[in-house]
């Protein structure tokens, strides 16, 4: 036999050797398996985004007495969708901790309340473009003149700081203050404890946004003080979270989003609920200039 039919015949083979293996493994596949839906072809399919939640004023507010909800963030998605021809289910209620197994578990297709795009959160969730941002700054006791204007003195062994489980005041003392002790409050707890151990001596500083501090220092006057006014110490981005890997979902949104920013709705917004909370917001700069400057 020459060397052209010999290969001839070992070319069949390795032809015949694919063949099987492509049917044994079509053989062995489950019975019915199918490729996961994507979250953004659930959405268009049933036309009803379905929000995750919780209580986060005034981006968020919950009625005590009829449940009904409103904010900022609420009315934003609900103007989104509508403009997308959805609706918004704001059926599932969460705690913080639960937020991001709650995307994962399928129970709902966004994260509804604002949360702010830090590097712990981005590992295991996508986010939107920001509404607005907010500062985070240090807070001490009124009576404490050791930190004026430079909050990074507390980065040292000899003073305390406040965190909160898993959220971002965590990441803050992780990057700018490894150096000092540390008190941890569970995640779930309300943010303003951590103010409440700095007035009772349990820690030295806490890092919390200007609207919650504001909200705080209405009911306690006089007790504790911002020692990063003129500089911040850190700034994030009030987003939605989106369930990893939902590119799709997370453009829809977005471009949804900035829509509603051009348009100055997300601004009024933030007039409408801000009023109670002075220095809270830092709007979105607009990605244009208007001609001749009017």
């Amino acid at each position: 036999m020459n060397k052209k039919a010999w290969w001839g015949i070992i070319a069949a083979i390795i032809v015949v050797s694919v063949v099987v293996s492509l049917i044994t493994i079509k053989l062995a596949a489950p019975s019915g398996t199918t490729q996961a839906q994507s979250v953004y072809d659930k959405v268009m399919t049933s036309g009803v985004i379905t929000a995750c939640y919780l209580e986060y004023p005034p981006s968020l507010i919950k009625d005590p007495n009829s449940g009904k909800l409103s904010g900022i963030f609420y009315d934003a998605l609900n103007k989104a969708a509508s403009n997308m021809g959805l609706t918004v289910n704001w059926s599932v209620e969460e705690g913080w901790a639960d937020l991001i197994p709650s995307l994962n578990a399928g129970k709902c297709d966004i994260i509804g309340s604002p949360v702010w795009d830090n590097s712990t959160r981005g590992k295991s969730a996508m986010f939107s473009v920001p509404l607005f941002y907010s500062a985070i700054n240090a807070y001490v006791r009124a009576n404490d003149n050791r930190f004026n204007g430079n909050p990074f003195i507390a980065n040292n062994s000899q003073y305390t700081v406040m965190d909160e489980d898993g959220e971002t005041s965590q990441v803050i003392v992780g990057q700018y203050f490894a150096n000092a002790k540390v008190v941890t409050i569970p995640q779930n707890d309300d943010v303003s404890e951590m103010l409440l151990d700095v007035l009772d001596n349990k820690a030295d500083m806490a890092f919390l946004e200007a609207s919650i501090a504001n909200q705080f220092l209405a009911t306690h006057p006089g007790t504790l003080k911002n020692v990063s006014p003129a500089a911040p110490v850190a700034v994030y981005g009030n987003v939605y979270m989106i369930k990893d890997g939902e590119i799709e979902f997370q453009n829809a949104i977005d471009t949804a989003m900035n829509e509603l920013l051009r348009s100055g709705y997300i601004n009024q917004l933030i007039t409408q609920y801000g009023t109670n909370y002075p220095g809270g917001f830092y709007k979105v700069a607009t990605p244009y200039v208007v001609p001749n400057g009017n």
